[in-house]
């Protein structure tokens, strides 16, 4: 495990490295590295935990300029895969990014560090705006009382102090929002904000990632993972019925696939109330 060097002075750039968790050396990929390299704060370090098990992607890896941690011969988790990628870090900052998240500002990751470390704030995450007509940028301070479970930390693309992911890292066990789990233990914990900015300044372009390609157990794992580990409000009776009742109107309304998400709703929540849900980590 590498030695974490201290945090840096308010008033400095950070000094970070980059963890990508990636199976594949896309032209995304590469499109997403040189846009890290031409932020005003570069990353100090690119660690990209390859999950590919193929020499020629890591010695692809490798020519970008990466530092390669091989992820091992196993069932692939989201979870693990960052954990390696932290304990490969020693620099005092982990961004965490997707190899689908395009930077297209050059000042986003110093500015949104030095707003964090203004407001008292030392996590920041950013995500593309969730509506189409919301502003360009919108930062938020997130607390306890205004999350719910799914606005939390966003592994797609965030900054976080390295100690405290090596403290307490992303529990494998969560098969899905494992970056929301680690924000209930952070908001219960620390009792510390974290930042958020909603920014069109950044685009996930993961082709996994849209209406058309969402299916039905993705949809139910994240649901599960949510209710189970984040808020346990949602595995309870009431909600249970309400999916229920949707999926008898769905068949009212001849409408079999949205009455068989439903129901599987309805189901999958039910057996979480007596036994902890257990499925793979990888959605594809």
């Amino acid at each position: 495990m590498s030695q974490v060097v201290g945090i840096p002075d308010p008033g400095s750039p950070p000094r970070y490295a980059a963890v990508i968790r990636a199976y594949q050396c896309t032209p995304l990929l590469l499109e997403v590295v040189e846009a890290l390299r031409r932020q005003t704060a570069p990353p100090t370090r690119l660690i990209i935990v390859d999950s590919s098990l193929d020499p020629r992607v890591s010695g692809a890896f490798e020519k970008l300029g990466a530092d390669v941690v091989t992820y091992p011969a196993e069932e692939f988790n989201f979870s693990k895969a960052i954990n390696l990628g932290v304990e490969a870090n020693d620099q005092p900052l982990t961004l965490i990014i997707s190899s689908h998240m395009l930077i297209h500002a050059p000042d986003l990751i110093a500015k949104g560090w030095q707003a964090a470390l203004s407001g008292g704030m030392d996590i920041v995450y950013w995500r593309h705006p969730p509506y189409k007509d919301a502003p360009h940028e919108c930062r938020h301070v997130m607390t306890s009382r205004n999350f719910d479970g799914r606005n939390g930390l966003s592994n797609t693309m965030a900054m976080i102090p390295t100690q405290l992911l090596r403290e307490r890292p992303f529990r494998e066990e969560v098969f899905s929002a494992e970056d929301q789990e680690w924000t209930r233990y952070y908001f219960a914990s620390r009792r510390r904000a974290m930042l958020r900015i909603d920014t069109r300044d950044v685009s996930y372009n993961n082709p996994n990632h849209n209406a058309g390609t969402w299916s039905e157990t993705k949809l139910l794992r994240e649901e599960l993972a949510i209710g189970y580990f984040v808020n346990r409000r949602l595995l309870l009776p009431d909600r249970i019925v309400i999916r229920f009742l949707r999926g008898v109107l769905a068949t009212v309304r001849r409408r079999p696939e949205k009455a068989r998400v439903h129901f599987g709703f309805a189901w999958a929540m039910t057996k979480a109330n007596f036994k902890q849900p257990n499925a793979k980590s990888r959605y594809f």
